[in-house]
Formats: structure tokens, C-alpha cells, sequence
């Protein structure tokens, strides 16, 4: 298999006799797994600005401080595009009022292509069981705790 990658162009466009800065992004995924997200999951969500314009989640990707005043912006504005499977798969192009928008876009979408790839691995375990094994990293001290607990009589843990 092959890795999913994200294809991120910018360019500066001449729109309307203006010349304004553009940000297109497109996600390039194994053919199998492009069918099986256009089947079933064209309409989900990958970016949602109400999800962002309060906090970022740890883990997601860093926000260059540079960008930070201007994305805080961009996530208020109704300017702020959400991201789709089907957007995402098909390409998405984003008009940006200055650079800072543009990179802004940019940032979202590498946070949406992140999402997607977490969607990818649940969708590639589709009709497959999966055995969880837990989220403990360190059972042995869980088992020498229990097995300590074990051994103490009954009575002089009444005593404590």
C-alpha cells in the first residue's frame, strides 16, 4: 500500500482583475481506499471551524506563531471553509484575502488530511475484527501491585 499524501499548491491568480493569493489542496490515497471513503463516507466532516475556534487540540498539528493571529481570525470568520471527505478527495481551492489567509487554509487542511488518515485506518478495518488490547502500557506493575495486594493478610489491611 502506498502512503496517502497531500498535494498543497499555492499560487498567486489573477481574479477579477485582482491579483489574490490561492491555496489548493488535494489528498492523493490508494485507489481501494478512495472507493470505500466515496462510497460510504463522502459527507463527513474532516474540518469544522466551530470545533477549532475555541481551542486547539493537543496533538494537532503546530501552529507556527507567525500564523497564530491571523488563523484565531480565519477560524471566527464565516470565510473559513469546512473540509470534506469529498472536497478533500476532489481538491479544494481556497481565494485568500492576503497571505495570511492563504496560509491559514493551509494549516487547516494539513489538520483536515490528518483526520482523514485516522478515518482511513478505521475504514481499512472495515469487515475485519480487530482485538483491542487495551491502554495500559505497563501491565506488569499493574500484576505485581495486584500480586502484592494479594499477599497482604486480610486483617492487616483492616488495621490500615
Amino acid at each position: 500500500m502506498s502512503a496517502a499524501k497531500l498535494l498543497i499548491r499555492k499560487r498567486m491568480v489573477n481574479i477579477q482583475g485582482k491579483v489574490r493569493p490561492t491555496c489548493f489542496v488535494q489528498a492523493v490515497v490508494e485507489p481501494a481506499v478512495q472507493a470505500a471513503l466515496e462510497t460510504h463516507f463522502m459527507t463527513e466532516t474532516l474540518f469544522r471551524r466551530a470545533a477549532y475556534s475555541q481551542s486547539w487540540p493537543e496533538g494537532t498539528i503546530k501552529i507556527p506563531p507567525a500564523v497564530a493571529p491571523s488563523l484565531a481570525a480565519f477560524l471566527k470568520n464565516d470565510a473559513c471553509p469546512e473540509i470534506t471527505v469529498k472536497t478533500i478527495l476532489a481538491g479544494q481551492l481556497y481565494q485568500g484575502a492576503n497571505a495570511w489567509e492563504m496560509m491559514c487554509f493551509e494549516l487547516i487542511a494539513k489538520v483536515a488530511f490528518d483526520n482523514l488518515l485516522e478515518l482511513m485506518r478505521s475504514v481499512m478495518q472495515l469487515d475485519r475484527d480487530v482485538f483491542f488490547p487495551g491502554s495500559a502500557h505497563d501491565l506488569s506493575a499493574f500484576e505485581a501491585d495486584a500480586a502484592s495486594d494479594a499477599s497482604v493478610p486480610q486483617s492487616s489491611v483492616a488495621a490500615a
